[in-house]
C-alpha cells in the first residue's frame, strides 16, 4: 500500500515539471509566429503607404487637369474633376496614415516576438540549470549522520 501511495506522489510530482518543459516550447513558438506577423505586417503597411502616395499623385494630375479644363471655358467638367481629385487625395492619405500605422505595428509585433524569444530561452536555461543543481545523491555519501564519530581501532 505504502508503494502505491509513493508511485502516485511521485507520478503526481512529475506532472508540473513536464508542462513547464512544454511551456518555453509553446512560448518559443508563440514568439517566432509573432515575428512572422510582424515582418508581414510592416511589409503590408508599407505597400499600403505607397500605394497612398501613388494615388495623392494621381490627384495632383487630376488637379492639374481641372485647371487646364478650367482654363479652356469647361468649369463643369473641371468641378467635377476637381471633387474627384479630393476624394482621391483623402484616400491616398488615409491610406498612407493606416500604412505608417500598420508599420509601427508590425515593428512593435516583431519586437514583442523577439523579447518572447528570450523569455523562453531563459526559461529553458533556468530549467536545465535546476535538472543540473539537484544532485542524485547527497553531497558526502561517506558519512552516515546516525554513525557516532569515533575512532575505529
Amino acid at each position: 500500500m505504502k508503494t502505491l501511495w509513493s508511485g502516485m506522489v511521485a507520478a503526481l510530482m512529475l506532472v508540473p515539471a513536464m508542462a513547464r518543459a512544454d511551456r518555453a516550447e509553446r512560448m518559443e513558438k508563440r514568439a517566432e509566429r509573432m515575428e512572422r506577423q510582424g515582418e508581414r505586417r510592416e511589409k503590408r503597411g508599407e505597400r499600403r503607404d505607397e500605394r497612398g502616395e501613388k494615388l495623392i499623385q494621381k490627384a495632383e494630375a487630376k488637379d492639374q487637369r481641372a485647371g487646364d479644363l478650367r482654363a479652356e471655358g469647361h468649369v463643369k467638367a473641371a468641378n467635377a474633376l476637381e471633387r474627384s481629385a479630393d476624394r482621391q487625395e483623402r484616400r491616398g492619405e488615409r491610406l498612407e496614415r493606416q500604412g505608417e500605422r500598420m508599420e509601427r505595428q508590425g515593428e512593435r509585433r516583431e519586437k514583442r516576438g523577439e523579447r518572447l524569444e528570450h523569455r523562453a530561452d531563459a526559461l529553458e536555461q533556468r530549467k536545465a540549470s535546476a535538472h543540473a543543481a539537484t544532485p542524485a545523491t547527497p553531497a558526502e555519501p561517506t558519512v552516515n549522520p546516525a554513525t557516532p564519530a569515533v575512532p575505529a581501532n
